[in-house]
């Protein structure tokens, strides 16, 4: 899995990245592999099981994450401030 940042946020805003893998040590490395620490990025939350949920409309991509992911990944956010 990777990420990536994007750092075209305006001044004050939040940057979001989710990474999503098959347990907290695969999420863990590839917050490490990408330098997120030293980016300023700070876990939302706790490491977890995610339900990922689609709005209304989007019944064609559900299936497909649904498929992609299986019920059986974790997720963990994190956030930094636009500098």
């Amino acid at each position: 899995m990777s990420a990536s940042t994007d750092t075209r946020t305006n001044p004050g805003e939040e940057e979001f990245i989710t990474i999503i893998g098959g347990d907290a040590e695969e999420i863990g490395q590839v917050f490490r592999d990408q330098g997120l620490a030293a980016k300023d990025f700070t876990i939302v939350h706790r490491i977890g099981r995610h339900r990922i949920a689609m709005a209304p409309g989007q019944d064609d991509m559900s299936a497909l994450v649904g498929a992609l992911l299986g019920g059986r990944l974790v997720a963990a956010t994190y956030t930094r401030r636009s500098r």
